[in-house]
């Protein structure tokens, strides 16, 4: 190790234990009993024993913290979550709209459905829903209790690591005052070279690198537990408003679902009497406007069968023009068949008088 290496970890015994090395570590004169006695309990320098210094400190938050997970997997943070949701999901399911059977009947059919989800089904429906939430919301109320019992637990893991803080502390303080005895010792030994000196200062020098790093982690340690408190009350502060929440739902929204839904029972009995009233004035309406339309248009069509010919002029001339046409049609074909024949018997006379001319030409010229 060398010089600078030990006025980095090795500090005066009277400077690890005045008032401003205390106060960083959280610690005051008061401890310094407490101080003195672990650093006795570090006076064996094998690397085994320094290795382990301070190990057994964070146990008991350690073990706290394991019962706490264990109680916070068994109870299931998310059910007060769910439990809600499936409040949310039985209230949605007050549609009015959705009762009574569909009815067939036109125009008037879909307010007839409406009319038939009448006062007492929609009551009954209603009751049905009604016991679901109150059992649901007395479960709410158990996991509240949960809830409240986990907030009274984060108070005693917050004392528990403001002890492992201040054991921590102590710790460092010890080992820090364990290094500064280790250090008067090994310059002791300065000058002196015989073998027996050589190796206790190896010793010595070993076992302040090896408190030196653990002295450095558990200065880690409890900077991690300094971060740990604010953040135990930040979970504290908000399990308590979700309990506050979750009370404000049972005792104030709940309620006023009921109230609404009371509300809305007489407010959709009055809106489908209204709109069946009007939808039968507007039937009949419809009906005589229909009636009209369909006598106008039957008196109008039964006039113009009766006033029209039994063959219309137009048919008779459309049959004349193709009569004629016909006619014509057919005579251009016979005359383009008898061109088409005297044209066709020129060309056989041709072609047998030239078949005759060469079948009489002799075979061989001169011959004769």
């Amino acid at each position: 190790m060398n010089q600078t290496t030990q006025d980095a970890v090795a500090l005066p015994a009277e400077r690890v234990l005045d008032e401003a090395a205390l106060t960083a570590l959280g610690l005051t004169a008061a401890d310094t009993a407490r101080i003195q006695e672990v650093a006795r309990a570090a006076q064996d320098i094998a690397p085994a024993n320094l290795m382990g210094f301070g190990k057994d400190v964070a146990n008991k938050t350690t073990q706290f913290s394991s019962q706490l997970l264990d109680q916070v997997r068994n109870r299931d943070l998310d059910a007060t979550g769910e439990t809600l949701g499936e409040v949310v999901r039985i209230a949605r399911t007050l549609n009015l709209q959705k009762l009574g059977a569909r009815s067939r009947l036109p125009v008037v059919g879909p307010l007839i459905d409406r009319m038939r989800a009448s006062k007492g089904e929609l009551v009954q429906k209603f009751s049905s829903t009604n016991q679901q939430i109150e059992q649901l919301m007395r479960d709410v109320s158990r996991q509240q209790e949960d809830l409240g019992k986990r907030v009274k637990d984060f108070d005693r893991m917050h004392d528990i690591v403001v002890d492992e803080r201040r054991e921590l502390g102590i710790h460092v303080a010890a080992g820090r005052l364990r290094m500064a005895s280790l250090d008067a010792e090994r310059k002791g030994l300065d000058g002196l070279d015989d073998p027996q000196s050589r190796t206790r200062r190896s010793e010595l020098d070993n076992a302040m690198r090896l408190l030196d790093k653990r002295v450095g982690d558990l200065v880690l340690l409890q900077h991690a537990a300094d971060q740990s408190l604010p953040t135990i009350r930040i979970i504290q502060a908000n399990a308590i408003l979700l309990i506050e929440k979750f009370g404000a739902v049972r005792d104030i929204t709940i309620p006023a679902w009921k109230r609404s839904f009371a509300i809305q029972l007489s407010l959709e009995e009055q809106k489908n009497a209204v709109e069946l009233a009007t939808a039968i004035d507007d039937a009949t309406n419809e009906m005589m406007r229909n009636n009209a339309r369909l006598l106008h248009e039957n008196s109008v069509a039964t006039a113009k069968a009766n006033q029209r010919g039994v063959i219309d002029v137009e048919t008779l001339q459309y049959v004349h023009d193709q009569l004629i046409k016909t006619v014509e049609d057919v005579r251009a074909i016979h005359r383009e068949g008898i061109e088409k024949r005297r044209q066709a018997e020129v060309e056989l006379t041709r072609m047998r008088e030239d078949v005759q001319k060469r079948m009489a030409a002799p075979t061989i010229e001169g011959a004769g």
